[in-house]
């Protein structure tokens, strides 16, 4: 009984726009945000500790809520949310779920560091075709900054990944940027699931802890759940400004998604 007192408490905040996490403007590498992201945690982020967050998103001209039918699919969800900590140590890929009520998901978040987190919703409204990123708070994002070291390789689940570019990332430029995927005996990795339609989700997130870039990798995408990639990914990478970029690939291999990290200097353009 509590807890659905809670849960329609806080419906009731967000769809009448009085949500307590107010999302600043962010400047993506997508089109112009037209949606604001609210979040609603319905308790106090604790390390480990799964906290349901409700979530909203309203057209700001017209302060619509917008509905699941407002929302364009894109790589098999209609709404994905990017959530990192200040640090760039804890990158979460979160799904949030309609619920009853039209315009208000649901979804689990167990922050892994302490302290508060961002978030930027990756969604496509039917209105404008266009990819966006929309940004509010989880808590209050605080805390030691990103490192910005340089890394093109990086070892997680006894998988090697070495990163390269074709030249190097300047602002405003183009470079071609290619993870290759090896096992603990230095063998090609070649069976690369299918994740969200794509045999990777590359996201970026710049040292200005604002700017955010999510791509996927070029080449045929998978068609079926049977097919497999790897152990190449190419991709194009579009700096906006010089900064520093930690950069993730998400993968999925045998059954498991596996997030891995690297960090990408990116310098001025001529």
């Amino acid at each position: 009984m509590k807890t659905g007192k809670i849960l329609c408490i806080a419906a009731c905040l967000l769809i009448s726009g009085c949500g307590i996490f107010a999302p600043d403007k962010a400047k993506p590498e997508a089109a112009k945000p037209t949606l604001r992201l609210t979040l609603l945690p319905q308790e106090p982020l604790s390390v480990g500790h799964a906290t349901t967050v409700l979530l909203k998103l309203n057209d700001m001209t017209s302060r619509t809520l917008m509905t699941d039918d407002m929302l364009e699919v894109k790589h098999t969800k209609k709404l994905h949310l990017l959530v990192i900590d200040p640090s760039f140590r804890d990158y979460q890929h979160i799904h949030p779920q309609p619920t009853a009520t039209p315009g208000i998901y649901i979804f689990s978040f167990t922050p892994k560091r302490p302290g508060g987190y961002r978030a930027w919703a990756d969604v496509t409204p039917v209105f404008t075709g266009k990819q966006e990123y929309d940004m509010a708070d989880l808590g209050a994002p605080k805390g030691a900054g990103v490192t910005k070291t340089e890394s093109h390789e990086s070892t997680v689940d006894g998988y090697h990944f070495t990163l390269s570019f074709d030249s190097a990332p300047v602002a405003g430029g183009e470079s071609m940027g290619s993870i290759t995927i090896t096992d603990k005996n230095g063998e090609p990795v070649k069976n690369l699931e299918p994740v969200m339609g794509a045999f990777a989700h590359i996201v970026g997130f710049y040292d200005d802890y604002r700017t955010i870039v999510h791509v996927h990798p070029m080449g045929a995408e998978p068609q079926n759940d049977s097919d497999r990639g790897g152990p190449d990914l190419s991709f194009h990478l579009e700096p906006s400004k010089a900064a520093f970029i930690k950069l993730y690939a998400q993968v999925k291999i045998n059954g498991k998604e596996i997030f891995t990290p690297f960090g990408v200097n990116v310098g001025k353009g001529s």
